[in-house]
């Protein structure tokens, strides 16, 4: 059986352009600053996280441009993102928490590059922010990082992650440990290939020693696949929170290791660990949400592209796109994100990090959706971006 790929990288495939070196634009931002704290000090290990706010999702902007997943805090308290433009990688900011948004400079512009999965990290107690994103072109890939050292008002180029490779790599995620390392996650055809396992897709991590430097701090982690034999991984879009001090966890997007009624359905999982991000605990890799099987075909529901943040210092929460409520029988988990069904869910980690509550809807007002990322606007203020292909939109919890 060809391996399925991951649905956020479908429609990159196609895609065939002669390499150039790629120019920065100066980005006249407003600002960002930091995200989640990450100081030196470790935080106590939560046992048990609080409930969330009772109540659904209200819209806060109903349709508009926005960022892409990724939303960073200034350190002026503006909010800050980035979205490509396909050729190019658009700022938008926001001085109103999130509830509008407005176009702030660019941070990449080059007609021969394909630019995607943009991402941005800011340091607490500075200015300084980095944006990190997927380059494809002339057959091969690459992640990249940029910086800005005046909340995003500028960018420059700061380091290539991995590439070029004719193996995919993409879908970086920042994060800064407890002790100050800044590390980027990232889906690795290339790292699965080079370690005995071509067809499939890893999790891979490298970091630096604090926030300059060289991305070999840690080597190349491999973050936990499923080892059985016969099992298939094709693991991507990571995002990872800090459960207390040096203990993550890193939920993905994948695929079902084996068929139901003859496919692989996209499925979320989830895995930590105890030494921040240098080995993965397989004991605690644990199926994050499956959608329901599909009587009529025999065939397994998807859910995928999730986005995970901790919520009010307690529960991990988890949203995600499904097709499980259409009519008629899932999509392929191959299919272009534009052809696909999708309403946006909601999960939450329950009396422990090991434990999850069933879905709740987050939008179902329309069926073409992708890449709702979350971010905690004030203890327990919630809001989500969702990706309307075209259009984007902000709700509240």
């Amino acid at each position: 059986m060809t391996p399925l790929l991951p649905t956020s990288r479908v429609s990159f495939r196609a895609h065939r352009s002669r390499w150039a070196a790629w120019t920065f634009l100066l980005a006249s931002v407003f600002a960002c600053a930091p995200g989640e704290p990450s100081g030196d000090t470790p935080e106590p290990v939560v046992q048990v996280e609080a409930a969330l706010p009772s109540g659904g999702w209200s819209v806060l902007m109903a349709n508009g441009g926005a960022p892409i997943r990724s939303i960073a805090r200034r350190s002026d308290g503006l909010l800050i993102g980035g979205a490509s433009t396909g050729h190019g990688i658009t700022v938008w900011a926001s001085r109103d928490n999130g509830a509008s948004w407005y176009v702030h400079g660019s941070v990449a512009s080059n007609p021969n590059v394909e630019f995607g999965d943009v991402t941005m990290r800011a340091i607490p107690g500075t200015r300084t922010l980095f944006c990190a994103f997927r380059e494809y072109s002339g057959g091969q890939w690459r992640v990249t990082v940029t910086r800005s050292d005046n909340d995003g008002d500028g960018w420059v180029y700061d380091s290539t992650v991995v590439g070029p490779t004719t193996y995919f790599v993409g879908a970086p995620f920042l994060f800064q440990r407890a002790n100050g390392d800044l590390q980027v996650y990232y889906d690795s055809e290339l790292l699965a290939a080079q370690r005995g396992y071509p067809g499939h897709q890893w999790i891979a991590m490298q970091g630096r020693q604090g926030t300059t430097g060289a991305w070999t701090a840690y080597g190349t982690v491999a973050v936990s696949w499923d080892k059985r034999a016969g099992a298939l991984n094709r693991e991507g879009m990571p995002t990872v929170v800090q459960l207390g001090g040096d203990r993550l966890m890193a939920v993905v997007e994948g695929v079902e290791s084996f068929p139901t009624g003859g496919a692989r359905a996209n499925e979320i999982h989830a895995v930590q660990s105890w030494d921040g991000g240098k080995t993965w605990d397989d004991s605690l890799r644990r199926t994050v949400y499956q959608a329901r099987i599909d009587p009529g075909s025999g065939r397994r529901y998807n859910a995928y592209v999730p986005y995970a943040i901790r919520v009010g210092n307690g529960p991990v929460g988890v949203a995600f796109c499904t097709d499980e409520d259409k009519a008629g029988p899932p999509d392929a988990s191959n299919a272009p994100v534009d052809q696909r069904n999708c309403h946006v869910g909601y999960v939450s980690t329950t009396t422990n990090f090991e434990t999850w509550s069933s879905a709740s809807p987050v939008w179902t007002a329309t069926s073409r959706n992708y890449t709702p990322g979350l971010f905690e606007r004030a203890l327990n203020d919630v809001i989500v971006v969702i990706d309307g292909l075209g259009s984007n939109r902000v709700l509240r919890r």
